[in-house]
């Protein structure tokens, strides 16, 4: 009897230690952060975490993390498909070094009202290395060594919404991934060290944007670049195509940019619409050749 007791006690006790185990493998469909929070926390929302790498840990793939309230919840490193959420708050990643967002997923993830600081001395805002679609909705990213968007994933997928590229040392967006596309519509992209958006591989369109005071405002750096309904104002030039490049524009206004609206070397092209562009020449000269009148897509 003894023994038989012994070795009853014993399988209880093992199966109450596989259920803690799998209680501790449990994923969250959705988890949640707040500056409340703990991340020796379930991430649920009753008890959430308190960063984004430890909600990401513990959210299915598919899933969602939420930000209940204001503050910053540290870098992010995304290997899964998955949303982040703000919605009515002030959410942040600031970093002194490295990038804030890392995504390498085949799937799809969306970013919503986010704000990225760099702080002079980080390196990069978002760095898409592999993704399938990427979706950002009202993010700001501002102030990294870098760029603010790298998007390196071949035929990946970016759509930028409602968004801002401030003060990055070279880039505000820069797509350089074969077979990629990106979208971007009623974003800005300002002081940029060096261009604002720009297509060095793959085929970008920009709408209904804004370029100021970057060196170069709109770049086909190698790439498709298509332009609609944007403004390019107060750069060294307004817009530029180079290392066989296609820029097109239509319904633009490329006005007081330091030295130039248009740029364009012998291997690239860069054609617009005329009328329904207006290049305002005053302290702007151009170079290169703008072709004939083209479709836009």
């Amino acid at each position: 009897m003894g023994t038989h007791r012994f070795t009853t006690n014993v399988i209880a006790g093992a199966m109450l230690g596989l259920a803690f185990a799998a209680t501790a493998r449990a994923q969250n469909s959705d988890s949640f952060v707040a500056t409340t929070g703990s991340d020796a926390n379930s991430c649920l929302v009753s008890a959430p975490c308190r960063t984004f790498a430890r909600a990401l840990a513990v959210t299915n793939p598919g899933g969602e993390v939420i930000v209940t309230n204001s503050g910053e919840f540290g870098p992010a490193s995304i290997t899964q498909p998955v949303a982040i959420t703000a919605i009515g708050v002030d959410a942040s990643i600031s970093v002194t070094s490295g990038n804030a967002v890392t995504i390498e997923t085949n799937g799809s993830v969306t970013l919503t009202g986010l704000k990225l600081h760099g702080h002079s001395s980080g390196a990069n805002g978002i760095v898409a290395a592999q993704v399938g679609f990427l979706r950002l909705y009202d993010v700001q990213v501002e102030n990294f060594t870098n760029d603010g968007i790298v998007f390196v994933a071949s035929g990946g997928n970016l759509s930028v919404y409602d968004s801002k590229f401030n003060d990055c040392g070279h880039d505000g967006l820069v797509l350089q991934a074969s077979h990629s596309r990106a979208y971007v519509h009623n974003s800005a992209f300002d002081n940029n060290g060096f261009a604002g958006a720009d297509n060095a591989e793959g085929l970008m369109t920009v709408v209904d944007s804004s370029a100021h005071y970057n060196v170069t405002g709109f770049y086909a750096n190698g790439g498709r670049l298509e332009l609609d309904g944007d403004r390019s104002i107060f750069n060294i030039a307004g817009i530029e195509a180079a290392y066989g490049g296609a820029l097109f524009f239509a319904h633009c206004l490329i006005a007081d940019n330091l030295a130039s609206y248009y740029i364009g070397d012998e291997t690239s092209t860069i054609s617009g619409s005329n009328p329904g562009t207006n290049l305002i020449s005053p302290g702007q000269a151009s170079f290169g050749t703008l072709s004939a009148p083209q479709p836009l897509y």
